[in-house]
C-alpha cells in the first residue's frame, strides 16, 4: 500500500492499493483505479460550508440556528429540498431591487428569534463554494441590529458574485464550575480580576468502519476565550476527560452521558455523509472507488434545558485528524522516559485503508474451491461475488444451487469411493488444466473436502496447509496421538501434549473395546473418527451401552481385534512422561511419526473404499466449559487473529451444540490460555496457513483439546465474528489461499456488543418451527433487527441425531443483557421447552 520512494531507486515500483486524500494541494493525474479515501472533488464539496450545513440540517443534526442570505451562491449536489430545513432559513435574492429592505426585515426577525432563544450574540460568516475563500467570522450583539445590517450589506456590496452570507446564533459553551481560590491574608495585596468567559471546541474524528458503519475514533478539545473565534492550530489540544475535569464535571455518570452524546452525534454526521455519497455519481465523487473514509466533526458543548448537549459547527477533512495527531505527539513526548499508552485517532482509518487495500488486491482473483456444502454455505458464494473474486467450484452434485452463483461450475464425483483422494485430485487437476485458468488459490469451506483441497493445492503449487497436517487433523485419534508424541528440549512450553485428551480408536486391528477399557475408565464418549457438528457423538456410562452404540455406528467389536494384534491407545498415565500407550500384549514406548503422519495411518488409510462410515473412537469424558477458538494463521504458523466464543451445556447423552456467546465471558488470561492451546496444537500438526476452528474444554487444570477442524468454522461463526469484530473470515480464508497475509484489526468495531444465541432443532422445536417461529417470521425478525437468524444444514422436521436447523441470537452490551433479550424472544417464539430449557442452556452467560 504505497508508492516507491523517489530516493531509493533500487527498489522496484510497488502497486498503489490505497490512496488517502486529506485535502493537500498536489496534482492527481487522471483517474486512479485503486481505492481512494477522499478526492479533490469531495474536498470541494466539504469546503462548501453552506451546502454541508443545509444537508446536516435536513437530517436533523443539532446545529446553531441560522439565516442564509443568498444572492448567487450555487449550492452543490447536497442541496436539500425547499421547505425541508429545520433550523436554517434560506432567503434567495434573485433581484437587487428592494434587496436592502428585505435584508433588514429578515435580519430583524432572525435577531428577535435569537433573543427569544437566549442568544446574546450573532456570528456573521461568508460562504463560498470553493476552498480557502471564506473570510474569518465576526461577532455582534443581538440587541444591536444596525451593526448587523451594516456588516451584511457591506459584504453583499463588496464581494463578487458567488458568495452567501450566513448568520448564526452564537453558542455559549458550558460554563466552568470555578472554585474560589483561597484568600490571602490581609497583609498581602489582593488583585481582583474577573476571569474571562471561556469556550470549548471539540474535534471528533470519525472513521468509516466495516460495513460502511461510522465509528468514533477520538475526541480532543481546545479551550480559548469565548469572545474570540476558536480555530484549528490556535491552541494545544487536550483530552475530553481532562477538559471535563477542568470544567468541574467530576460525576462519572455525567461524563459517560456526554461521551455517549458526542459519539452518537458525530457518528450520525458521518452516516449522513456516507449515505449521501452513495447517491453521487463517480464523476462527482472523483472516481469509482472514491469515498470518505475519515471525517472531522467540529462541535461545541452547550446547555439546553439544563442538559449538556453537543452542537455541530461543521465538518473538515484533515484539521481534526491533525489536532488528534498533535495531542498524541504531546503525550508521547513526556519526560522521564515513562511509557504512555496513546489511543490513536488514526487506528480505525489505517484499518479501513488496509481492509480496502486487501479487497482491491483480491478483486479479480481466480480461486479453485472444492465442495459446495449445503444451504448454510450460501453466503460464501454471495460474499465472493461481492468482493469481485472469481470462484471456480468443483462439486459432486451436478444440480447444486451454487452452480449459478460462481464464475464457473465443474461437476466431478469426488464421493466415488472406488478412488482415493490422490487419484481424485489428479482427475480434477486434469480437468482444470484443460480450462487454462491461472488459479491464485485453492481451498475448501466444506469439511469432507479438506484433504482433497490440500492435495490439489500442493499439486498446483499454491499456498495452503500440507495434506499430511490436514489428515492428522481430520482423524481425531491421530490428532491426539501426534500431540502426545511431540516433545522438544526448546521452548515454547508447555508442550502441545499438555492439551491432549486420552482416546482409543476402534478401527480394524486396534484391539477393540476390551483394549480400550483396559486404559480408559467410564464414562466415555463415543464418536466418529471424523465428522462435524457433533453428529453421532454420545456419552456412554457402561460396557453394555458402549457395545450397543458401537454396533449401531456400523463397527463390529469383534472385527476390531482381528487382522492386526497391535492395539493402539492414548494413555493418560503416560502424558506426564511424554509417552503414549501402545499395547501389543505389552506397552510400546512411542508411535512413529513419518512425514507428519503417525504409524496408525499404515493400518488405517485415509479413505477406505469398503467402509461407508468412518470408524468410531472412544475418548475420556472431560468436564469443564466448552469453547471455540477460530484461528487465523499466516505462513510459518504465525498467529494473525483469534476469536474465542463460549458454548452452553449440551443435552446429554448427546453433544449437539445448544447455545453460544461471543465474545467470551472469560477474563483475558483464560482466553489467552485457550488461544495458546489452539495455536500450539495447530502448529504441532504443521496446520497452516489458513483459517481453522478449534474446539476445546476449559478444565480446572487448563485447556483440553477436543478436535481441530481444518477449515473455517461453520454454523453462525462467520456472521457473528463479522458483526462484532468486522473481520470477514471468508475474505481472510480466500486471501490466505492466494498467499496474501491479511492485516486484521486488533479491536472490534462493536467492542461493547455481545451476541448470545440458541440452536433450534427439528428434534426439539418442530412445532414452533412450523408455527410461531416459521422461517418467514424468523426472517422478518432478522430483517427488523430484533434477532440475528442463521439458517443451517439441519431440518425443521424431527429426525434422529440431526444437525441444528438454525441459530437465533440477540445482542446486548454484555452477556447478561443479551441473554435476557434472548429469553424473551425464545418465550414468544416457543423455543423454551421442558426438554430444551433455554434458561438452563444459557445460564452461564451472565
Amino acid at each position: 500500500m504505497g508508492v516507491k520512494p523517489s530516493w531509493i531507486p533500487s527498489l522496484p515500483p510497488r502497486k498503489v492499493t490505497y490512496l488517502s486524500w486529506l485535502g493537500e494541494q498536489f496534482l492527481l493525474e487522471d483517474q486512479w483505479d485503486c481505492p481512494m479515501g477522499g478526492s479533490p472533488q469531495l474536498s470541494c464539496l466539504f469546503a462548501d460550508t453552506l451546502g454541508v450545513r443545509l444537508l446536516l440540517d435536513h437530517k436533523e443534526i443539532p446545529l446553531p440556528p441560522a439565516l442564509v442570505l443568498n444572492s448567487s451562491h450555487q449550492l452543490g449536489p447536497w442541496e436539500p429540498r425547499n421547505g425541508e430545513a429545520k433550523s436554517i432559513k434560506v432567503v434567495e435574492f434573485l433581484q437587487k431591487e428592494g434587496r436592502e429592505q428585505r435584508v433588514q426585515q429578515e435580519i430583524s426577525a432572525f435577531l428577535e428569534s435569537l433573543k427569544l432563544k437566549g442568544h446574546h450574540k450573532v456570528v456573521v460568516k461568508t460562504c463560498w463554494p470553493h476552498l480557502n475563500l471564506s473570510s474569518s467570522p465576526t461577532f455582534y450583539f443581538t440587541h444591536d441590529p444596525h451593526a448587523v445590517f451594516d456588516a451584511v450589506l457591506n459584504i453583499l456590496s463588496e464581494y463578487p458574485e458567488g458568495q452567501a452570507v450566513l448568520l448564526e446564533g452564537f453558542i455559549n459553551t458550558v460554563p466552568p464550575r470555578r472554585l474560589k481560590p483561597p484568600q490571602p491574608p490581609a497583609c498581602i495585596p489582593r488583585c481582583s480580576v474577573r476571569p474571562p468567559e471561556l469556550a470549548i471546541r471539540l474535534c471528533a474524528v470519525v472513521c468509516r468502519s466495516r460495513g460502511d458503519q461510522p465509528i468514533l475514533s477520538k475526541v480532543v478539545c481546545t479551550v480559548g476565550r469565548a469572545e474570540k473565534p476558536l480555530c484549528h492550530r490556535s491552541a494545544l489540544p487536550q483530552s475530553l476527560d481532562t477538559t471535563l475535569e477542568l470544567w468541574g464535571i467530576q460525576d462519572e455518570g455525567q461524563k459517560n452521558n456526554i461521551r455517549a452524546q458526542l459519539k452518537e452525534t458525530s457518528e450520525r454526521v458521518m452516516k449522513v455523509i456516507i449515505e449521501e455519497e452513495k447517491k453521487l455519481s463517480p464523476k462527482l465523487r472523483g472516481g469509482n472507488k472514491v469515498q470518505t473514509d475519515v471525517l472531522g466533526v467540529d462541535l461545541l458543548l452547550t446547555c439546553i434545558d439544563y442538559m449538556v448537549t453537543p452542537v455541530v459547527l461543521g465538518v473538515t477533512t484533515a484539521f481534526c485528524l491533525e489536532s488528534c495527531g498533535i495531542h498524541e505527539c504531546l503525550l508521547g513526548s513526556l519526560a522521564a522516559a515513562k511509557s504512555v499508552t496513546v489511543s490513536s485517532a488514526s487506528s480505525p482509518l489505517i484499518e479501513t485503508m488496509l481492509r480496502r487495500s486487501m479487497t482491491y488486491i483480491m478483486e479479480g482473483k481466480e480461486v479453485l474451491v472444492i465442495g459446495a456444502g449445503g444451504i448454510s454455505k450460501k453466503f460464501i458464494w454471495q460474499a465472493a461475488r461481492d468482493y469481485g473474486i472469481k470462484i471456480h467450484l468443483v462439486e459432486s452434485n451436478p444440480n447444486h444451487f451454487a452452480s449459478s452463483l460462481v464464475a464457473s461450475f465443474i461437476h466431478y464425483d469426488y464421493d466415488d469411493r472406488s478412488c482415493g483422494d490422490e487419484e481424485h485430485a489428479q482427475n480434477i487437476l486434469a480437468i482444470v488444466k484443460e480450462r487454462a485458468v491461472h488459479f491464485s488459490g485453492c481451498m475448501t469451506f466444506w469439511d469432507e473436502c479438506t484433504i482433497l483441497a490440500a492435495i490439489l493445492s500442493r499439486l498446483l503449487g499454491l499456498p495452503g496447509p500440507p495434506p499430511s497436517a490436514v489428515r492428522l487433523a481430520k482423524r481425531k485419534t491421530q490428532t491426539q496421538l501426534c500431540l502426545l508424541n511431540m516433545a522438544s528440549k526448546s521452548p515454547p512450553y508447555p508442550y502441545a501434549k499438555a492439551f491432549a485428551v486420552p482416546c482409543f480408536p476402534l478401527g480394524p486391528g486396534t484391539g477393540g473395546i476390551e483394549a480400550a477399557e483396559s486404559v480408559l475408565s467410564y464414562p466415555l464418549i463415543i464418536k466418529p473418527e471424523s465428522g462435524a457438528g457433533a453428529v453421532g457423538v454420545r456419552l456412554v456410562q457402561g460396557a453394555e451401552e458402549c457395545r450397543k452404540l458401537v454396533k449401531k455406528m456400523g463397527a463390529d467389536p469383534e472385527a476390531c481385534k482381528q487382522k492386526n494384534e497391535t492395539h493402539i491407545a492414548i494413555h493418560e498415565s503416560k502424558i506426564c512422561n511424554g509417552e503414549i500407550g501402545l499395547s501389543l500384549g505389552q506397552e510400546m514406548a512411542e508411535a512413529v511419526i513419518q512425514n507428519g503422519e503417525t504409524s496408525l495411518n499404515q493400518s488405517q488409510p485415509a479413505r477406505d473404499s469398503t467402509q461407508t462410515t468412518p470408524p468410531p473412537l472412544l475418548a475420556e469424558y472431560i468436564t469443564g466449559t466448552e469453547h471455540d477458538v477460530d484461528l487465523v494463521l499466516g505462513p510459518n504458523g504465525r498467529l494473525l487473529a483469534a476469536y474465542v466464543s463460549d458454548n452452553g451445556p449440551t443435552l446429554l447423552p448427546g453433544f449437539t451444540e445448544t447455545a453460544a456467546a461471543l465474545p467470551s465471558r472469560l477474563n483475558q488470561e483464560r482466553r489467552c490460555q485457550l488461544v495458546q492451546a489452539a495455536l500450539r496444537s495447530c502448529q504441532a500438526l504443521n496446520l497452516y496457513p489458513g483459517v481453522f476452528n478449534v474446539e476445546l474444554k476449559l478444565t480446572e487444570s487448563g485447556p483440553r483439546l477436543l478436535e481441530i477442524n481444518p477449515r473455517m468454522g461453520g454454523f453462525y461463526l462467520r456472521d457473528w465474528i463479522r458483526h462484532i469484530y468486522g473481520t470477514d473470515l471468508v475474505l481472510v480464508a480466500l486471501a490466505l489461499s492466494c498467499g496474501i497475509e491479511p492485516a486484521l484489526p486488533e479491536k472490534g468495531a462493536l467492542e461493547s456488543t455481545v451476541l448470545v444465541g440458541l440452536m433450534c432443532t427439528g428434534e426439539s422445536h418442530e412445532e414452533a418451527l412450523s408455527s410461531t417461529a416459521n422461517p418467514q417470521r424468523l426472517t422478518e425478525l432478522h430483517n427488523a433487527g430484533h434477532i440475528r437468524f442463521n439458517c443451517l444444514e439441519g431440518s425443521a422436521v424431527h429426525g434422529p441425531d440431526q444437525e441444528p436447523y438454525g441459530n437465533v441470537a440477540c445482542e446486548g452490551r454484555n452477556q447478561k443483557e443479551a441473554r435476557q433479550r434472548l429469553l424473551g424472544v425464545c418465550s414468544v417464539l416457543g423455543f423454551d421447552k421442558q426438554n430444551y430449557p433455554v434458561p438452563y442452556l444459557t445460564g452461564e452467560f451472565q
